[in-house]
């Protein structure tokens, strides 16, 4: 019969073997995801350009997503389509900027 201080020893090292190995794939795992997938980390797929309030909790915004703008109107039961643009208002903002000066 084996003693039971050998046998907790067994039994802590195999617990010990078996973190290190949940561990060292976590490890690896995050790793390896984090540069699969960075370029998505760095450039958010949806972006708030614009956002003008209208009343109270009523508001219209100006979102990027992907490579499409579009205009919503945001109240606190729903977000509605508005209209899509055909370009980015940013460029649009910098030819009226040009005119001016």
């Amino acid at each position: 019969m084996d003693d039971p201080f050998s046998s907790l020893v067994k039994m802590i090292s195999s617990l010990l073997l078996v973190l290190g190995l949940i561990l060292a794939v976590a490890f690896g795992a995050k790793r390896f995801m984090r540069s699969r997938f960075s370029r998505w980390q760095n450039a958010p797929l949806i972006q708030v350009i614009s956002t003008t309030y209208l009343g109270p909790k009523r508001e219209v915004s100006v979102i990027e997503v992907g490579e499409q703008y579009l205009v919503v109107g945001v109240t606190p039961n729903q977000i509605s389509l508005l209209t899509r643009l055909d370009e980015s208002p940013l460029l649009h903002q910098k030819k009226t900027m040009k005119d001016v000066d």
